[in-house]
């Protein structure tokens, strides 16, 4: 350990999309070195300081944040560039641990003091592990506009489009609609549990129409894109209302060409939502000690941290919503 570290001892960790995609070799993800240990999102308690002004963070559950540049100093550590500049759109310098450096895969992660967030012991460690998936959600709604008796749909019943049905579910919303495909049928039912209203089905019927028929020809207020298909940007556009909003939360493989004539005259805001600030995981932390969302429900799968090889094959083959792995 370095003299400004902590030895957190890992209580649980949560596979993501982005570990599931460098496990198998995505080439998206060459800039991560290898070889390290994975796991970004994670949860434990501090057992050691390496510097006594540190020690109280001892016996604190935590979860990880990050903190060094101009964007981090400001409280936008989604946007963290760490010097390289805010014009460089590439993936954040705050994705360290589980990138960059050893992750929480592991029985104990070592971790610089400022990176670590204390959590209240209400939340539950498997919730716990998964708070930084949740608060891409929780992002995502505080880039939005939101008023009760509003419209909105989430495209894609992902971890994140689910998470954020969840985070959704006590706005007092007339609509809160998700899209999927027959073969989700397991997710977009867990989505009615989550509080949807509303399950449409884009491999039965044009979503655009479906759209049109549940809300009377009106549109919605708010569309959440989480799928990242280049498809579903464009028909997310055309899913607003006037004076409508799309929030891009899924990152696309490929460029889209949206259908900026609508964009124009349907003055449609379009906005992109990335990671989470400290200020939106702290905002997480306090909706998951409230009880009143149901985030565990968002938890499928546990597997120990040996068997984590099957943890990772059931969330390529998409039988899992959220894999918990636990030392």
């Amino acid at each position: 350990m370095e003299k400004d570290q902590v030895l957190v001892k890992v209580e649980a960790a949560s596979i993501c999309g982005s570990d599931l995609h460098m496990y198998e070799g995505m080439n998206a993800y060459e800039w991560v070195p290898t070889p390290v240990i994975l796991g970004h999102e994670f949860t434990g308690k501090v057992v050691k300081a390496e510097n006594p002004n540190h020690e109280y963070l001892l016996d604190k559950r935590v979860i990880i944040k990050c903190g060094h540049c101009k964007n981090c100093q400001k409280g936008n550590t989604n946007l963290c560039d760490h010097g390289n500049g805010s014009m460089s759109k590439v993936a954040a310098e705050s994705l360290r641990y589980g990138f960059r450096e050893n992750g929480g895969m592991a029985e104990y992660a070592a971790i610089y003091y400022q990176n670590v967030l204390e959590i209240p012991d209400e939340i539950p460690s498997e919730v716990a592990g998964l708070l930084e998936a949740v608060g891409i959600g929780v992002r995502a709604i505080e880039r939005a506009s939101l008023l009760p008796g509003d419209t909105a749909v989430v495209i894609g019943p992902g971890p994140i489009g689910l998470s954020m049905i969840a985070s959704l579910s006590n706005y007092g919303f007339e609509r809160l609609i998700v899209t999927g495909l027959t073969q989700d049928e397991e997710r977009l039912k867990l989505a009615k549990e989550l509080g949807a209203t509303d399950i449409v089905y884009a491999d039965k019927e044009n979503v655009v129409d479906a759209i049109s028929r549940i809300t009377d020809g009106e549109g919605v207020d708010h569309v959440f894109e989480t799928s990242g298909f280049h498809q579903s940007l464009v028909d997310g556009v055309r899913m607003c209302s006037k004076g409508a909003e799309i929030l891009l939360v899924g990152i696309s493989a490929k460029d889209t060409i949206l259908p900026t004539n609508e964009i124009v005259r349907g003055e449609i805001t379009v906005k992109g939502v990335y990671g989470v600030t400290e200020k939106t995981l702290k905002r997480t932390i306090s909706m998951a000690a409230s009880g009143k969302y149901p985030y565990e429900k968002l938890v499928s799968d546990k597997f120990s941290l040996d068997n984590a090889v099957n943890g990772f094959e059931v969330g390529l083959a998409k039988e899992a919503i959220k894999v918990i792995l636990e030392p």
